[in-house]
């Protein structure tokens, strides 16, 4: 390996990093408001709101999942996609064994389709709730390069629990995100290419990410405009929420993530989808310490580090 590879390895081990601490710790500060109006989150916290995890912060079903889908990955991003479909299927039986961590019935159900001998081209249920939306951002990593892959995993990944259209385009743009947040493109010059990628799967899905965008760029205030795009339930709004916050704080994560949190829906998934995203632009360097410290199971996300890294430059042709 010359000594361009090995930079250019560092530099992605850093925005791998990125993107799984990014997408724990901003899951792991919604965790507890996430059943909250944000009345009740500012009379608890303050009227900022909460702000910083508490030390050993336990993360949710959102980063479960996200690992769930990672270890399929590190098993079989090599293989033709049905063959890799089979090996996340299998993740996904074999975690409902894990802690129930909040998983939505939708995802727990296909699962148990899974489970029960059903394959996973029809175990999804026609949900437009934001499970699968949640999971896939590592595909964009792992598919970093291989563009048109990466595009029908983050479909098919997708509908092997949620088969919604509007659940597909706001999985196919959130896997896609992460891949153009390591290519470096600011949140900005995001909106064409998700777009683009994403036209004609789900006319709710387009008109919430042109909302987005539109609110980002307008005089309102977080606070309203988050308001205005949602709740973050279903996958349109929780992808419009998410986008919303990193175009009005691009290069600082922090605050996207604490504006993320503080809404009335769901904290924690709108909070860990823009926090992958902005995580994998920005990198480790970018997430504050005290977070990546405050999180109960780091472990976790470290032993997952190098597998995935190694299918990256597999994948990507670097030795």
């Amino acid at each position: 390996m010359n000594s361009g590879n090995t930079q250019d390895t560092s530099d992605i081990e850093k925005k791998l990093r990125g993107y799984l601490y990014g997408t724990a710790c901003a899951d792991a500060l919604g965790r507890p408001v996430e059943h909250l109006t944000l009345e009740q989150i500012k009379q608890k916290y303050g009227d900022k709101g909460i702000l910083e995890l508490s030390p050993e912060s336990p993360w949710t079903d959102d980063t479960q999942l996200m690992l769930v889908l990672a270890r399929g990955l590190f098993r079989g991003a090599e293989l033709e996609l049905p063959k890799l479909m089979d090996k996340i299927a299998k993740e996904l039986v074999l975690w409902l064994d894990e802690p129930d961590l909040g998983a939505g019935a939708t995802t727990k159900n296909a699962a148990l389709s899974l489970k029960e001998g059903i394959h996973w081209s029809n175990s999804g249920l026609n949900s437009k709730t934001c499970g699968s939306l949640m999971r896939v951002g590592i595909l964009g990593f792992v598919f970093r390069n291989d563009p048109e892959k990466l595009i029908k995993a983050a479909s098919i990944s997708g509908r092997i629990t949620h088969t919604h259209p509007a659940a597909d385009a706001a999985s196919v743009a959130g896997a896609y995100a992460v891949k153009l947040a390591l290519d470096w493109v600011k949140p900005r010059k995001m909106f064409e290419p998700l777009l683009e990628i994403t036209q004609g799967i789900s006319p709710e899905f387009t008109q919430a990410l042109e909302n987005s965008y539109k609110t980002a760029y307008s005089d309102i205030g977080d606070e309203e405009g988050l308001k205005k795009l949602g709740q973050g339930w279903y996958a349109d709004e929780t992808f419009a929420l998410a986008y919303f916050c990193i175009l009005r704080y691009p290069n600082d994560f922090k605050k996207a993530v604490q504006t993320a949190v503080n809404i009335t829906g769901d904290s924690d998934s709108v909070a860990s989808v823009a926090g992958g995203i902005l995580g994998a632009r920005l990198g480790i360097e970018a997430i504050p310490i005290s977070w990546i410290e405050a999180l109960k199971e780091n472990e976790k996300i470290e032993e997952i580090v190098e597998p995935l890294l190694e299918k990256y430059l597999q994948l990507s042709g670097i030795n």
